[in-house]
């Protein structure tokens, strides 16, 4: 039986369900993205601006809304009420968007800011609130179905984008819209029923400053991932399959990933957290090298699943860590930092990717081996860290 103040496995999945309706509504609107520039007669080059914007506004408002978590008096109920209403304004600029262009640009630019400023309390706010509704022991557990959400919704994105073309893109959108809602009222549901918070640990977070070398560890081996995953995967596959192959081709690192989280719980307890992640970063370094360097098929599917299983280990031992680190009292200020990393490299990316590359030939040159540099130097920096931090807890007891 589950006591007050603990977790369910019923908040887990809700959690899950929550990331995975939003990373498959996210999908959406990069894949109409465009769709909607062209209706309010914007031309293409808003396009990556726009998608830098939003991932700046993410990098805000996960610490924004973060640490007004951690300041809330009365804890989770506020915190619950107040991701349910910011969830209904997101579900209805998102619903808003795809008429809006033909009002007038103005107007969907400005749903669009009000969608990502209000869908942004889905991302480092919903793990915040489990967060500290959980034991330090359970943290693990909720990153692991966070994890499981966010992949499974990426590894069917290619496959939506297939299924929406041509698809008017109102359907699509109300669609992921009302089921993301439906999620947040499950997972409001599910942490309300738990009962009253109590404290059942006398834990006290980490000072941020020795936590904080495992965020230049994050900003790197994301940076090299997402470079590894949306940017040099496609043309490797195309060296080796046809093109009408990709949709079935680019999930298979995300699958990879999916597999391994179930190990990834039982590693972390026996080696911890960091050291954990440290050899995820390596596994996923050596996955995206061997990528480059393969010459056929099979053995390019090998690498990028490995870089999956790399990477899910990467992911989950890096967050736990960072959950774990702020209980209790500071999930919000630790959790919220996670994500406005990750959301920085995503804009590094589209940055380099949209502005940089294009009119760098040296730039291009070094792109083949460019992410697994950024994993290595990463996975060095983790190792040490560990080692640091390993030693520290030596020294301790």
């Amino acid at each position: 039986m589950v006591s007050a103040g603990e977790p369910k496995a019923a908040g887990g999945l809700a959690l899950a369900s929550v990331q995975f309706f939003f990373t498959l509504g996210w999908t959406v609107y990069v894949i109409y993205l465009p769709e909607l520039l062209a209706s309010a007669h914007m031309a293409r080059a808003w396009l990556p601006l726009l998608l830098m914007a939003d991932q700046l506004i993410f990098a805000v408002m996960d610490i924004a809304f973060a640490l007004v978590a951690d300041r809330l008096t009365d804890g989770y109920r506020k915190l619950a009420r107040l991701l349910l209403w910011l969830t209904i304004i997101s579900t209805f600029a998102f619903v808003l968007l795809p008429m809006s262009g033909n009002v007038s640009p103005s107007l969907l630019i400005a749903v669009l800011f009000i969608w990502v400023l209000s869908a942004s309390v889905l991302r480092a706010p919903t793990v915040v609130l489990l967060a500290k509704r959980a034991r330090a022991a359970q943290q693990g557990s909720l990153v692991r179905w966070y994890a499981a959400g966010m992949a499974l919704a990426a590894a069917l994105s290619p496959y939506v984008g297939t299924l929406l073309k041509g698809v008017d893109p109102r359907l699509p959108f109300v669609l992921a819209a009302v089921t993301l809602l439906i999620a947040v009222v499950v997972l409001m549901r599910t942490v309300m029923a738990a009962g009253p918070e109590t404290r059942v640990e006398a834990l006290q977070p980490v000072a941020f400053a020795v936590y904080a070398p495992a965020l230049p560890v994050l900003v790197l081996a994301a940076g090299g991932l997402q470079l590894h995953a949306f940017v040099n995967a496609g043309p490797q596959y195309l060296a080796h399959a046809a093109k009408e192959n990709l949709p079935w081709l680019m999930p298979l690192l995300w699958v990879g990933f999916f597999a391994a989280l179930p190990a990834v719980g039982a590693l972390v307890k026996r080696l911890g957290m960091l050291t954990v992640a440290a050899a995820g970063i390596f596994l996923t370094a050596l996955g995206s090298y061997a990528s480059a360097v393969v010459d056929s098929l099979p053995s390019l599917v090998v690498m990028q699943v490995l870089s999956g299983v790399g990477w899910a280990a990467a992911l989950a031992g890096l967050m736990e860590y960072a959950s774990t680190s702020g209980t209790r009292g500071a999930e919000g200020l630790f959790m919220g930092s996670f994500f406005a990393v990750l959301a920085l490299a995503t804009f590094g990316r589209i940055l380099l990717v949209s502005t940089l590359l294009p009119h760098s030939p040296q730039l291009q040159g070094l792109m083949t081996f460019l992410p697994s540099g950024l994993l290595l130097a990463a996975g060095l920096i983790a190792a040490l860290y560990a080692f640091k931090v390993s030693g520290r807890h030596s020294v301790m007891s």
